[in-house]
């Protein structure tokens, strides 16, 4: 499990990734507009539903690293 991962913001709206300019960096309040549907997304709600992605992601890893690990113990 030391794998590294990566969860992409998608638009809380059409579900695309969202994309910004490289140089652009987003704080809280900000709108983030969305290139495939045009609708602007909460900063803030984006993170949110990212970061609860995030950590059911590390829950099922978690998860199957046990089982795997407990069903090595059990044999």
């Amino acid at each position: 499990m030391d794998s590294e991962s990566k969860i992409t913001a998608l638009c809380l709206f059409c579900h695309a990734p969202l994309e910004a300019e490289e140089d652009k960096e987003f704080q809280s309040g900000d709108m983030i507009k969305c290139n495939a549907c045009s609708e602007l997304n909460d900063y803030d709600s984006v993170v949110e539903v990212a970061k609860e992605k995030g950590t059911e992601k590390v829950k099922n890893e978690v998860e199957a690293e046990l089982k795997k690990t407990l069903g090595k113990l059990f044999k």
